[in-house]
């Protein structure tokens, strides 16, 4: 060869000789020495157009300011080295990759998604970045979905099935968290929706309005279409639609059934007053719940009569309103004013003794227990003993008052000149117990009055002297 083919040759070696080691697989289309300077200048260890100009999606990621490479235009080798062997992966890890913070990307990694390796979500699959994608197709040469960490979109759906179909707002997170998409119901603001939750539809399962659409292939819940114009399409209608589908009328959220209604009942023909404003709906409306009233016209259909009765033969059929009130049973409203109008007239000691006295209690049927307000024959043997052992009873029955007053027993009015003994001279002045002397019998004692004798002899002695 000589020495001048020696030294045209010497070039060539010493040029491959520039080369620090085999480039990696991916440039392995750039081996030699000619190609060298498509990335650096001739001498030069440094890359004179840049990585940029060649890998195109990251060139449009950094103009964009997105993802992990929006601010680092000129550092590519800091991380990215080559002619380290064909094998190696041009990817340095200064921290390793298990250190790597991804909060650099723009995309915080949180709750469950802690626990993922890299290649969970960092695949083929899941790269929805058109720019790569377009780049990918027009260089089919090279297989950048492969192996590339770029692509990925930070959105729910670009690695998770969208169970809701677009049925509703492709904005997961205003719903769903990491920590669990179950807990939707802790995150969801259901003020946002149409519906809103209020009193005890806050501590309702979701699942009981939305139901499971057991038709869906993940069976999701149906979270849209609901139908709630009126609350019988979740609750069932007790009244069998006999007051409409206006339930708040009478209702609250807060709970149907613990007195929290807020009917106005003074809008009815029955104004709540007294203590019936206290009672609870269910007393009165027992088995007219489904339509129909009470019957109001009487105390009796809600109230037991106390009274057995008794006071049905009055011209009022016994309304418990002459007696008593809505503030309460007792103390009755009967007075001994209305007591002057009835039967029975109170006069004289009759106004100054207590009810009681007279209105005692009395078993009207066996086993029970009331106060007795009426007889059939009023006279004074009901509430006084007979003191003069029915001495009386053949000629004077039931009339005491021939003899005595209301004001006192002892004050007697009689008038002995109807009887079968007139008193005339001097018997007018005699005092009534010389004729009419105590007795005693089984019962104790007594006062005579008859029969008793009414011949002189039985009560003059005659001497025999008519002068």
């Amino acid at each position: 060869m000589g020495f001048r083919g020696i030294l045209f040759l010497l070039p060539i070696i010493l040029v491959a000789q520039f080369s620090p080691g085999k480039l990696s697989k991916y440039h392995a289309h750039l081996e030699g020495n000619t190609n060298c300077v498509q990335c650096h200048e001739l001498g030069k260890k440094e890359i004179s157009n840049g990585c940029n100009e060649c890998h195109t999606p990251l060139k449009i990621q950094i103009e964009a300011k997105q993802g992990f490479h929006k601010d680092k235009t000129n550092e590519c080798s800091s991380c990215h080295s080559d002619h380290n062997g064909k094998e190696f992966e041009l990817v340095y890890w200064p921290k390793n990759i298990e250190n790597f913070d991804h909060e650099e990307t723009g995309y915080s990694i949180t709750g469950k998604h802690t626990d993922l390796t890299c290649a969970k979500c960092h695949t083929k699959e899941n790269i929805k970045w058109k720019p790569i994608i377009n780049w990918a197709k027009k260089h089919t040469q090279f297989p950048v979905l492969d192996r590339t960490f770029l692509g990925l979109e930070s959105t729910c759906n670009s690695c998770h099935t969208n169970i809701h179909e677009d049925s509703i707002s492709n904005d997961c997170s205003s719903c769903h968290n990491t920590l669990g998409w179950e807990n939707a119901s802790n995150d969801f603001d259901h003020n946002r929706a149409k519906f809103l939750l209020t009193g005890a539809h806050k501590n309702v399962d979701c699942a009981s309005c939305h139901p499971v659409q057991q038709d869906h292939p993940l069976k999701a819940l149906k979270l849209t279409g609901i139908q709630f114009d009126n609350c019988t399409r979740c609750h069932e209608d007790i009244h069998q639609g006999s007051y409409g589908n206006s339930c708040e009328s009478c209702h609250t959220t807060v709970d149907w059934k613990k007195d929290l209604i807020v009917f106005d009942h003074s809008k009815t023909k029955y104004p709540l007053l007294g203590k019936h404003t206290d009672v609870g709906c269910i007393q009165c409306h027992k088995l007219n719940l489904a339509g129909g009233l009470p019957k109001y016209d009487t105390c009796l259909p809600c109230h037991e009569d106390k009274h057995f009765g008794q006071f049905d033969r009055r011209k009022d059929k016994g309304n418990c309103s002459a007696c008593h009130n809505v503030d309460g049973f007792k103390p009755t409203t009967f007075t001994s004013a209305k007591h002057q109008k009835i039967r029975f007239i109170l006069e004289g000691a009759h106004k100054a003794i207590p009810c009681s006295e007279c209105h005692k209690p009395f078993e009207p049927v066996k086993g029970q227990s009331a106060v007795r307000f009426t007889w059939r024959k009023m006279n004074c043997n009901i509430c006084h003993d007979d003191v003069h052992r029915n001495q009386f009873q053949k000629h004077y029955a039931n009339a005491c008052e021939d003899c005595h007053t209301s004001i006192a027993f002892a004050q007697v009015k009689f008038a002995h000149e109807k009887t079968l003994f007139p008193l005339d001279g001097k018997h007018k002045n005699v005092d009534c117990q010389k004729c009419h002397q105590s007795e005693q019998d089984r019962q104790g004692k007594f006062i005579r009055y008859q029969p008793v004798p009414h011949t002189c002899a039985d009560c003059h002695t005659f001497t025999g002297d008519f002068r």
